[in-house]
């Protein structure tokens, strides 16, 4: 069997995943926008850090309870707060 036919299933289930990630960031964003709608309204602050370092501390030990390296889901959880906080200004 040549690797690229052994390896077809999995790519197609990575390319699956892609789609799934793509499409759940999508919703997180739509919610977020929900929330600052809501925040906006109340001229509640768009940076609530409480609430930040309680969601890190649930991903993280989700993260680890996965075998996730902890410096990779910070990044990306970081990169989603940016991106976040874009959406709420």
């Amino acid at each position: 069997m040549e690797l690229d036919e052994y390896l077809k299933n999995f790519r197609e289930q990575i390319d699956t995943l892609d789609h799934e990630i793509i499409y759940l960031l999508s919703r997180r964003f739509i919610i977020v926008e929900q929330i600052w709608l809501i925040k906006k309204d109340i001229w509640a602050e768009s940076i609530q850090p409480k609430r930040w370092e309680e969601l890190m501390y649930k991903v993280l030990e989700e993260a680890k309870d996965k075998h996730l390296s902890e410096d990779l889901v910070k990044k990306i959880w970081n990169l989603i707060h940016k991106e976040s906080l874009k959406i709420e200004k």
